[in-house]
């Protein structure tokens, strides 16, 4: 039997696709490489998703709308309407727009008005960067037809996977997750980088254990690593391997 299909013949776009993304940062800027692709200048709600496959953050964009409508403001942390500074809604047919439609269908489970609830507890504006951090994803790239009616591939979030709380973040996480997960990552860190750690607390970690999405957006992040070592429960080598 031939060990090869027809789809190992397709070549890859070398673009992240088909992950899980943890929003570790956002902004509102305007990236040049974005608008040489994208063909506009428009300002951008940038994401910084984080997986433990890859090196660093990959971050993306998705256009507000025209930039004669959009003032980047507060170091990039918000995005003002120039026409109407009063409202703090995108166009439903710019790709911000889309994307935070997706974000509330999919955070209420299919039912959008249940999404834009949590999103009015989290009480913070689409126009605002805090808007996004700290919820995880699945993300893929989906075609969108562009201004000019061109097709292209666009990462949107098509599942979501839950949400660091602020408060654990602030506190020890130590204390919203299963203590047993937690010893578990202790125990799997030794002799790995902190990203190796990451890799490995995916794939090993029991998914069915309660606590397990809590744990796993606390890992990626970065904050349950981060407080284990200041609680001296991970020690980092001189070559930043866990000892």
């Amino acid at each position: 039997m031939p060990r090869t299909t027809r789809e190992d013949f397709e070549l890859e776009t070398g673009l992240a696709d088909d992950f899980d993304g943890l929003i570790v940062g956002a902004y509102f800027g305007v990236k040049s490489e974005y608008a040489a692709i994208a063909g506009t200048s428009d300002p951008m709600i940038m994401l910084q998703l984080e997986n433990p496959e890859f090196e660093q953050p990959v971050e993306q964009g998705w256009a507000c709308g025209g930039a004669k409508q959009w003032e980047i403001g507060e170091g990039g942390k918000e995005i003002v309407s120039g026409t109407r500074p009063e409202s703090h809604r995108f166009n439903m047919n710019s790709r911000a727009g889309k994307l935070v439609t997706a974000m509330f269908e999919l955070v209420g489970g299919g039912n959008k008005v249940k999404g834009q609830e949590f999103f009015q507890k989290r009480d913070k504006f689409m126009t605002e960067s805090g808007f996004y951090t700290d919820l995880n994803f699945h993300w893929k790239r989906v075609p969108m037809t562009t201004v000019s009616g061109e097709s292209r591939d666009v990462l949107m979030p098509n599942a979501y996977l839950g949400e660091v709380k602020t408060a654990a973040k602030a506190t020890a996480p130590t204390k919203e997750v299963s203590g047993d997960l937690v010893d578990k990552v202790i125990a799997l860190a030794e002799g790995k980088t902190a990203r190796e750690l990451k890799q490995t607390v995916v794939k090993e970690l029991d998914k069915a254990a309660p606590g397990y999405k809590e744990i796993i957006a606390l890992v990626l992040s970065g904050k349950l690593i981060e407080d284990l070592k200041a609680q001296d429960k991970l020690t980092e080598g001189p070559d930043g391997k866990f000892i």
